[in-house]
């Protein structure tokens, strides 16, 4: 439900749940206590109407024809109009209403002498009982005259608006206070639960807290669990390619020895081979190994560091430039990222025919591009290129010595230190890698607006290599 109104944390969903049932509730239980107030209030009205419209029956009954009017008259109130006539003034439709055959049975239970036909009820003017005022009725007397009653309705309290909006406001404030302190206890372990997530593959160990609810001891059980089984897996590996590194490189080494026994020409062949054969191992192991480096971060100027890699390059007669500023400081694992960028860089170079190398800086991240002039690589095959082992073979050769792994493993250092890779074709040729690293704390931010920290080496501002190694 991404970009609707639905709050996406799981705090603001359970307050809001919890609000709307509050005031869904509140507000369904005033209007059922005030229908139900009203309606013991109708019935006891009812009652009250009934035995004074039997009380006047039993008088009005015993006095003389002609009196028997004024009588009416003199026992009528606010609540009860009384007439005497010989015939009755009103018809009866009290089957169509519920409050009319709640009146007629009232009145029936306390005059019993009355019965159905001598009961006539209905409203004034014979409205709909939503507009009625008053109802009007003829109860028979003992000698076939009628006495006429006009009894005004009992109206229901009209809701008090404003009352109810504020008591529900006070309680559902009230209730949102309490599930946000609530929660935030109940959230607080699974907050420190994905930051432990988080932390997996940047660093030492997290350990998270058991404790809590029943559920959340069991998950952080489980997780803590999952992550001493990652470490011994790890810890195996790392046995096992100390022991494949020493077994592989120590019968390559014999057969070094072994081809200066050969002439010339078979030497040079076998050397060429165990040269590649040695390439592919190292390259396979500093893959295998990027998710367990024990290299401590540490504060470094990564300008000087790309510098680096460019004069290497320019030495070796390569055509490399540099530009961007003169410090750039990051908290890094400096020999892994070294790594990466002499992957990307020698990438270029390789394939591309040069390596321009350029850093930009802002408030909270660090771009580095690393552009080529070579033909670049299929849309399709973007993301295809950062898989293990995976060639392209269109553009790319056997003799370079490559296996794959220089884009598989640069990309896993940078996401060891939080950032992304990826690759462009730019528009008038060549490749373009964008890298791009968090500047994961203030300090840092503000340590690159700042002299640099004694001992670390500054770099030039822009710095060109010409193929022939020139400055």
């Amino acid at each position: 439900m991404r970009g609707s109104l639905w709050p996406r944390s799981l705090n603001a969903r359970a307050m809001v749940i919890l609000v709307a049932a509050v005031v869904v509730v509140h507000l369904g239980s005033m209007y059922f206590y005030a229908a139900s107030t009203f309606d013991a209030a109708n019935r006891a009205h009812s009652r009250l109407i009934a035995e004074r419209i039997g009380e006047a029956q039993s008088a009005i009954s015993s006095s003389p024809a002609g009196s028997r009017d004024a009588e009416a008259h003199k026992m009528s109130s606010a609540s009860l109009t009384l007439h005497w006539n010989e015939l009755p003034l009103v018809d009866d439709v009290s089957g169509q209403d519920a409050n009319l055959r709640m009146l007629r049975l009232q009145l029936t239970s306390i005059m019993p002498g009355v019965d159905e036909h001598g009961l006539r009820l209905e409203y004034r003017d014979r409205l709909p009982p939503s507009e009625a005022h008053a109802i009007l009725g003829a109860v028979a007397l003992p000698d076939g005259s009628y006495l006429n009653f006009s009894v005004p309705l009992l109206v229901g309290p009209e809701p008090a608006f404003h009352g109810a909006l504020l008591s529900t406001s006070i309680m559902a404030i009230g209730v949102a206070v309490v599930a946000l302190l609530l929660l935030r206890t109940l959230t607080k372990p699974l907050r420190a639960l994905a930051n432990a997530v988080e932390a997996i593959g940047h660093g030492p160990e997290v350990k998270v807290g058991e404790d809590g609810s029943d559920e959340i001891r069991h998950l952080a059980k489980a997780f803590n669990a999952m992550q001493a089984r990652i470490k011994a897996l790890i810890a195996d590996r790392t046995q096992a390619l100390a022991a494949v590194s020493h077994d592989l490189r120590t019968p390559i080494t014999r057969l070094r020895l072994r081809a200066g026994f050969v002439d010339a020409s078979g030497q040079a062949a076998i050397d060429a081979d165990l040269d590649e054969m040695e390439a592919m191992i190292d390259a396979t192991l500093a893959y295998l190994r990027g998710d367990i480096e024990t290299e401590e971060p540490r504060m470094i100027d990564l300008s000087a560091l790309l510098l680096t890699l460019v004069d290497a390059a320019s030495d070796g007669g390569l055509c490399a430039t540099f530009s961007g500023p003169r410090h750039v400081f990051l908290l890094t694992r400096p020999i892994a990222l070294k790594r990466a960028f002499a992957n990307l860089i020698d990438n270029a170079l390789t394939y591309g025919g040069a390596a321009r190398v350029g850093v930009r800086m802002t408030e909270s991240i660090i771009e580095v591009t690393v552009d080529d002039d070579g033909p670049g690589i299929p849309e399709e095959a973007l993301q295809r290129v950062f898989e293990p082992f995976c060639r392209l073979e269109a553009s790319r050769s056997r003799r370079t010595g490559g296996v794959g792994l220089g884009l598989t493993t640069a990309r896993q250092i940078i996401l060891q230190e939080a950032g992304t890779v990826r690759l462009l074709n730019q528009p008038g040729g060549g490749l373009r890698v964008e890298v791009s690293i968090p500047l994961t704390s203030a300090s840092m931010a503000s340590a690159n607006r700042v002299s640099p920290p004694s001992g670390v080496r500054a770099a030039s501002v822009s710095h060109v290599a010409s193929t022939d190694g020139s400055p």
